[in-house]
């Protein structure tokens, strides 16, 4: 079975560089809390790596493709960013160029600069070919609805490409009143990011431009989200009560939006059981397939699929017909 996987993961130095200051700032304990060895922490040469090694890895565990991002981004300083982000973006595209059966490319934006990212997109997607982009949590503490993103997102419902709304180490104060408490540095940080934080705050994220009327704005624009949509399908019902229209001014309830304008990916959480809650809630067509390599291995990801308790169409579309149709492949 042909498989597709779309929350996968390069680093680049340009822009690890842009963004080494203000990371620092927001995890300071984040490299010894994913030191080399612990969960969710690449193998080493494996995250640089999109030649040989990389490769020989996807074929051994039966994927077909990759679609490449760098999560770096969001923290690139303004100074840096616009830059480091094309440099960035032009590297992906001649490895993309060289293997373009195995990989395709989500753009990284510098959203530190949020008037370059419209057109940063735009050169991403008509000169270099990518299928969309991705955006690791908020900037500044701004989420994507902030008025200085409109340009951004209106560019991507008018190349009719998909954003990835990754996850991003919340704000400072965010970790403050709600991961620390007194817990020891590496459990708070753990807490903050992989372990719960950065899901629930990519939740927030998608929910908030929900209710801010963004898809009211912008009805065809497209997001991604990782991680069975970070927790987003199991409150449905919940939020469709606690924000009724007349008190959003929104068009429709906010689960609608959720299922026409939201896609979701299991990020390497292989557990069948989340698999069929997010077939009835969201529905067969809006999910696509993810590992989150190298943070998770590809081990595993094709035997979950094609051990999964739904029909044979259904594992196709997952594997690789609804990635296909949205990223036009």
């Amino acid at each position: 079975m042909k498989l597709i996987t779309l929350e996968e993961h390069y680093g680049h130095m340009a822009i690890s560089k842009a963004g080494a200051e203000k990371f620092k700032e927001l995890s300071p304990h984040f490299f010894e809390a994913f030191a080399p060895g612990m969960p969710y922490s690449p193998k080493p040469g494996t995250l640089f790596d999109l030649g040989e090694g990389r490769l020989q890895d996807m074929d051994a565990n039966n994927i077909t493709m990759q679609i490449l991002s760098n999560t770096s981004a969001q923290t690139a300083d303004a100074q840096q960013a616009v830059e480091a982000c094309r440099i960035a973006n032009d590297d992906l595209a001649k490895a993309i160029k060289l293997h373009p059966d195995r990989f395709a490319g989500f753009a990284a934006l510098p959203t530190a600069v949020p008037e370059a990212c419209a057109e940063e997109l735009k050169r991403a997607v008509n000169e270099l070919g990518f299928v969309g982009a991705q955006i690791s949590g908020r900037t500044n503490d701004m989420f994507l609805d902030a008025e200085c993103y409109e340009s951004l997102l209106a560019m991507a419902e008018e190349l009719n490409v998909p954003i990835y709304l990754h996850p991003g180490v919340p704000p400072v104060e965010v970790q403050k009143a709600c991961y620390q408490g007194g817990l020891d540095p590496i459990v708070s940080t753990r807490m903050a990011t992989c372990g719960w934080g950065w899901h629930v705050d990519a939740g927030t994220h998608m929910l908030h431009m929900v209710l801010s009327g963004t898809f009211d704005k912008f009805p065809k624009l497209q997001l991604i989200l990782g991680h069975w949509g970070e927790v987003l399908p199991f409150f449905f019902d919940r939020i469709d009560t606690a924000f009724p229209s007349g008190m959003t001014g929104l068009k429709k309830k906010p689960s609608e939006y959720l299922r026409e304008n939201m896609y979701i990916t299991p990020s390497g959480m292989f557990t069948k059981e989340l698999l069929e809650l997010c077939v009835k809630m969201v529905g067969v067509d809006r999910i696509l397939y993810s590992v989150d390599y190298p943070y998770v291995p590809n081990e595993g990801a094709s035997e979950f699929l094609e051990n999964a308790p739904i029909s044979p169409e259904d594992k196709e579309k997952i594997a690789h017909g609804n990635a296909e149709r949205l990223l036009k492949l």
